[in-house]
């Protein structure tokens, strides 16, 4: 069953890789890349340098989830199992958790501190515990990523941290994430998490679409200083699934103006019937108000959701730590009452 999947979803991304059009002149050297697909026909909407290779970042830890969500559906771990800390992995920089050398994490734990977190240290823990070492692992991601049509991309890693030959597309990474909704449609919910607890810590999603954006469910962002910032950002509107790549951008507050704005411009484009690819993104405000039709409390609930989205990530754009901004996060009241008790979900 799992090789007739793989099949059939080989066969799909044959027709969308071969509608990505071909490039007539070599794009001008630079880190930005963008891509916008409707995910149930292959269309490109918007296509900027998809295919020019670019630094994964954390966008790496899909590849890494994908394997943790197999692992699981075929019964070779469970979400309450334990994994022990090992000294690599407790010595991972951050973003991470802090996991101390011989402790232990559970599966569903180090998942949402891959998804909320990006914390590179149980991102370690896992390759390890499904792997042996993160190097094996790491060959097996690339090995599945040539498999699922990924046929520019390579990992050396399970967390994304810097690695020149660690590569990957924009294209590639749309590829990825149609992967993880159409086999792992269960698992997939967990990147709509809005934030998880730890301890007595609260971590909240990095990922404002699919905190704030209506009909965003996932999926992850990613930073360091050699590829820029990254967002893989999809939403689901009137029974139409969009999914948007924004790779390279300069800072937090660009890359969700851009994914938010790419988003907005598909949308309007599939209500308005066009069949053609965007020339060009709306020059629509960064979280601007509702095109739908709605009236009363449900409308301005949703404005002042996106308002208060748009200061949020100012803010973050402001602060220099990770540690700073989840602070900044515990003191804000937008998003308390939008934690995902996956617990209550099983």
């Amino acid at each position: 069953m799992a090789l007739m999947k793989k099949e059939l979803f080989g066969l799909f991304f044959l027709f969308w890789i071969m509608a990505f059009p071909p490039e007539t002149a070599r794009a001008e050297a630079s880190r930005v890349s963008s891509l916008l697909v409707e995910a149930e026909t292959g269309r490109v909407l918007f296509s900027e340098n998809a295919a020019e290779k670019r630094y994964p970042a954390s966008l790496t830890k899909m590849m890494t989830l994908y394997l943790v969500f197999d692992a699981l559906e075929k019964g070779e771990i469970q979400m309450d199992q334990l994994l022990t800390v090992s000294k690599k992995a407790a010595g991972q920089p951050r973003s991470r958790m802090g996991l101390k050398e011989n402790s232990t994490i559970s599966v569903e734990n180090a998942i949402f501190a891959m998804i909320s977190r990006s914390a590179n240290d149980a991102a370690v823990v896992v390759a390890e515990g499904l792997a042996g070492s993160e190097a094996q692992f790491a060959d097996k991601m690339t090995r599945i990523a040539r498999e699922l049509g990924m046929k520019n991309t390579r990992f050396k890693n399970a967390s994304g941290l810097h690695n020149k030959d660690q590569v990957t597309t924009a294209q590639d990474m749309a590829i990825l994430s149609m992967a993880l909704i159409q086999h792992f449609p269960e698992y997939y919910k967990l990147f709509s998490v809005r934030g998880f607890r730890y301890g007595k810590r609260y971590y909240g999603n990095h990922n404002l679409v699919a905190r704030f954006y209506k009909g965003g469910d996932g999926l992850k962002t990613g930073y360091v200083d050699a590829s820029g910032y990254h967002v893989v950002g999809s939403a689901i509107r009137d029974g139409k699934r969009l999914i948007g790549v924004v790779m390279g951008r300069n800072s937090v507050r660009e890359r969700d103006r851009h994914i938010f704005r790419l988003l907005d411009s598909g949308f309007a484009s599939l209500k308005n019937n066009k069949t053609e690819a965007l020339d060009s993104l709306d020059q629509a405000p960064f979280f601007a108000p509702m095109k739908e039709e709605k009236t009363g409390a449900s409308q301005s609930e949703y404005r002042q959701l996106r308002i208060a989205a748009q200061k949020l990530s100012e803010g973050l754009d402001r602060i220099a730590s990770v540690d700073q901004s989840l602070q900044t996060e515990q003191n804000t009241n937008i998003i308390k009452h939008a934690i995902i008790d996956w617990g209550k979900k099983k």
